[in-house]
């Protein structure tokens, strides 16, 4: 049974449709790949996913509910980690566990009581990730603060942050774009390891060719204006001892140009 179900969405503005019939489906612990030429509505697609943009038509199901319109029903995490340079890690990767009761709880308490409260979420907040640290590997990093983390670090601290979130699908726009291509590798391959145990679904987007087929399960190929789904390729990684160099990886690569062309 699918996790998501995105049915029949055209989508645009100012009644420029800039995607449309867009059809397709996630199953819990996919990873699946959104690529295509730019503008071809990849972004709009997703803000539609996360309830940012409402759809001129189509449906989004998730988990059996409509979230069309709806936001906070999924994590969404873009290209740069926006980590809060003036707090630790801890402090920023705990922090949609601070945010999940509403702040009209405590606003209307006393000055002397809020404080209590804010500084009891603080510490609840930090005890439910500490134990996350070395599985994401950013053990001994939790007093740190962003600037003294490499990039591929900081880019894993936002992750976890998104982890946190604690939504059953992941949207990552363009996730490792910023890295350079030796950190990159590492990410593909800390990633596809964190996605197993933590049996993650996400959705990402990508302009790689090569992250694409690295990471992904399937790939969802955008094309036109406006942009439709052209085609699904399915990944096969089966029966390689090093997929990246395989004759399979560079079938699939020049399948992906030849969509793109």
């Amino acid at each position: 049974m699918s996790l998501l179900e995105v049915k029949n969405i055209t989508a645009g503005y100012d009644g420029v449709s800039i995607i449309k019939d867009i059809n397709f489906t996630v199953s819990k612990g996919e990873i699946v790949c959104l690529i295509g030429t730019s503008g071809v509505g990849k972004s709009t697609l997703f803000g539609v996913l996360s309830g940012l943009n409402i759809p001129i038509s189509g449906e989004v199901i998730l988990d059996n509910e409509n979230i069309v319109g709806k936001t906070g029903k999924v994590s969404y995490m873009l290209q740069k980690d926006l980590l809060f340079p003036f707090k630790t890690i801890i402090d920023n990767v705990s922090l949609p566990y601070r945010l999940k009761d509403s702040w009209k709880s405590t606003y209307s308490l006393p000055t002397s009581e809020r404080i209590k409260n804010v500084i009891f979420k603080k510490s609840i907040a930090r005890k439910k990730v500490a134990p996350y640290f070395k599985q994401f590997g950013l053990d001994g990093t939790e007093k740190k603060y962003p600037r003294e983390l490499s990039g591929g670090m900081r880019q894993r601290a936002a992750f976890m942050r998104t982890y946190f979130m604690d939504k059953p699908l992941m949207l990552l726009d363009e996730p490792f774009s910023a890295l350079d291509e030796i950190t990159k590798n590492e990410m593909y391959e800390w990633y596809l390891d964190i996605s197993k145990q933590l049996n993650l679904t996400t959705i990402f987007i990508s302009h790689s060719l090569d992250e694409a087929i690295t990471l992904s399960n399937r790939i969802l190929v955008m094309s036109g204006k406006p942009g439709q789904i052209i085609k699904e390729i399915v990944i096969d990684k089966s029966g390689e001892k090093d997929f990246a160099t395989s004759n399979k990886f560079m079938k699939y690569k020049r399948e992906l140009k030849d969509l793109l062309r």
